[in-house]
């Protein structure tokens, strides 16, 4: 692999602790509809944009049921968390990398499904902004992951081809985006496990999950841990 110029970088669950942030947002509004929430089906609907969201939860639950009203359920208990929090909370090494991005003059972009008006909020909450070059969010896009398009817009963003790109992502959907992209990619699986899940009335329809496979070209446990390797490798 070449040394990169650009770092591409997935933002929920990736950079912060939002994904744990939506789990438990998803978790409470599950059990005002009765629904089964499970870590699995939180894995299958991350990385999507609000509309394919939407669209899973119809899946995974019945086009019949009140997905919008539950989905609009969950969008105002995390937005709750984060009123009472106030924090999205850095992952691990966040810093670290961007650090050594800094260092070596490898620019950072984010590249997040996610609102451009989130984007920026969380940054600025965990003071990250400083460190960013450029941002796309889930509005500048018409295919959410595994389509490639958000990294391919932040490749022409950041200007750099594809050999002297990485992507760091958290999720497989993603790791597949950035496999169609044709770009390197880092993946630091996002941990929930630890978090309950909820049985409920209305069950999920396991055979709807999306069945996701992609090889990265690098995984490690932390962003810690893949700035370290990146440091003995270039």
């Amino acid at each position: 692999m070449k040394k990169p110029k650009v770092f591409i970088l997935d933002m929920d669950g990736l950079m912060f602790e939002t994904g744990r942030l939506a789990y438990r947002a998803y978790l409470t509004s599950a059990k005002l509809y009765d629904y089964q929430m499970t870590h699995d089906v939180y894995y299958d609907l991350t990385g999507r944009t609000h509309p394919e969201i939407l669209v899973k939860m119809k899946q995974l639950y019945g086009v019949d049921q009140p997905i919008d009203d539950w989905r609009q359920e969950m969008i105002q208990a995390k937005e709750a968390l984060l009123q009472q929090e106030k924090r999205v909370y850095a992952k691990s090494g966040l810093f670290t990398l961007l650090e050594y991005a800094r260092s070596e003059q490898i620019k950072v972009i984010v590249a997040s499904s996610n609102l451009n008006s989130q984007i920026m909020r969380y940054l600025e909450m965990e003071h990250v902004t400083s460190y960013i070059d450029a941002v796309v969010s889930g509005e500048e896009v018409k295919q959410g992951k595994p389509d490639p398009e958000i990294f391919l817009t932040a490749l022409a963003k950041s200007g750099e081809s594809k050999e002297h790109a990485l992507v760091f992502e958290d999720s497989i959907v993603g790791i597949q985006a950035a496999t169609n992209a044709g770009i390197a990619s880092v993946l630091i699986p996002d941990d929930i496990t630890d978090l309950p899940q909820y049985q409920g009335q209305h069950l999920v329809d396991e055979t709807q999950f999306t069945k996701a496979t992609a090889s990265a070209t690098f995984v490690f446990d932390t962003l810690a841990q893949a700035t370290d390797y990146l440091r003995q490798i270039m």
